[in-house]
């Protein structure tokens, strides 16, 4: 597993949940995202876990699944919630890599780096499709 670092096109701000700790976050140009060597999404990770580190996302994963194991002992909880059980405790024993903090500085770097060209480009765009006159409002 890895955690995959995407420029979001967007600027809206959106509260996801980590997959790891369960809180809400807000994430504006940069996601990181944990996924399978696959390629498949498992879900969102935050910047707090992140800086923990792979043992502690993964001690997260261990936690909730013998939370979610013993829940199904003691109550009759549904099938998805014994499926997540086992797929966070198949998570909490695969080896994870997570990007060095330059990979990230250097993704976040990039990210302000293209957004002055693009807005270049939106007003350019703008202007050509409403010409100004002689004068210019004030």
């Amino acid at each position: 597993m890895k955690i995959q670092l995407e420029h979001k096109l967007d600027d809206r701000s959106y509260q996801l949940c980590c997959v790891a700790c369960q809180h809400s976050f807000s994430s504006m140009r940069l996601r990181t995202m944990l996924c399978h060597d696959s390629g498949s999404i498992v879900g969102d990770v935050c910047t707090d876990c992140l800086n923990q580190g792979t043992r502690q996302i993964q001690r997260q994963f261990r936690v909730r699944s013998i939370e979610l194991f013993k829940q199904h002992l003691i109550e009759d909880i549904s099938l998805s919630s014994y499926q997540q059980a086992l797929e966070l405790s198949e998570l909490a024993t695969q080896p994870l890599v997570i990007p060095r903090f330059y990979a990230r500085w250097w993704k976040q770097l990039s990210i302000f780096a293209t957004e002055p060209q693009a807005l270049e480009m939106t007003r350019q765009e703008r202007a050509n499709r409403f010409p100004t006159t002689g004068t210019q409002a004030l």
